[in-house]
């Protein structure tokens, strides 16, 4: 009968294997040689048993878990692409365009229409009246100062020209009350004409201002039908305003 038992027991379930355990202990009193190897043989059956259910259970949970692990990452994904997205056009939504040139203007002038501004005792604004681009809005063609809009990096470009012997000539441009570039030189009595330029790249927080000066004893020449003595600046890309 003892390989039958071993035979059934391993397909047995395991409600029905732990009341042959009961029963195999009642008859150990009888006889302990005879059912010792009973009692091992039903032990590594029910090991058996429980190490079935154990995988039977992990594999069932591993079905039922993976593909909600795979969808959650899935649509967490999708989640991140569509905030950057978003976050993209709404940077693009309150993005500004911005750009100017303007050019001096004598206030007199030849029969050419040349004329010089300067020398002034003191530092003097110079105001760039004549509006070439002024996308925008952002320069004053009344005061001939540039005030930011927005946070942001800008690029601004200045060139003065001159027509005069033995005179200095040059302009500065000024951050608020900063001087942050400058351009001059000397003409002396054998070179009266002359072109000069520069420029700068500046952080400019929004409603600071840009401007040129005449610094004193300089003069610079522009004229009433072209663009010689010019002012230029625009924005290169917006930044976050506790950046700047």
């Amino acid at each position: 009968a003892l390989p039958c038992q071993t035979l059934c027991l391993h397909h047995l379930p395991c409600a029905v294997s732990r009341l042959l355990q009961v029963q195999m202990k009642t008859m150990m009193k009888k006889t302990k040689k005879t059912m010792l190897p009973l009692q091992l043989i039903v032990i590594i059956c029910l090991s058996y048993g429980q190490a079935d259910d154990s995988t039977n259970k992990q594999s069932i949970s591993d079905y039922s878990r993976d593909p909600f692990i795979t969808l959650f990452s899935g649509l967490s994904a999708e989640v991140g692409n569509l905030r950057r997205e978003v976050e993209d056009l709404r940077k693009s939504c309150n993005s500004v365009d911005v750009a100017f040139s303007a050019a001096l203007r004598p206030s007199i002038q030849d029969n050419e229409g040349y004329g010089n501004t300067g020398p002034f005792q003191a530092d003097t604004n110079l105001v760039h009246s004549h509006i070439i681009t002024n996308v925008g809005n952002a320069f004053s063609p009344r005061t001939g100062a540039f005030t930011a809009p927005v946070h942001g990096v800008y690029y601004f470009t200045f060139t003065s020209y001159a027509w005069k012997k033995e005179a200095s000539i040059g302009v500065a441009l000024y951050k608020n009350q900063e001087q942050v570039a400058l351009v001059y030189e000397f003409q002396d009595k054998g070179d009266n004409e002359d072109f000069a330029s520069n420029g700068a790249t500046l952080q400019l927080a929004k409603g600071d201002i840009v401007y040129l000066v005449l610094p004193s004893s300089f003069q610079v020449t522009s004229n009433a039908f072209k663009n010689l003595s010019t002012f230029s600046g625009f924005l290169l890309f917006q930044v976050e305003g506790e950046n700047v």
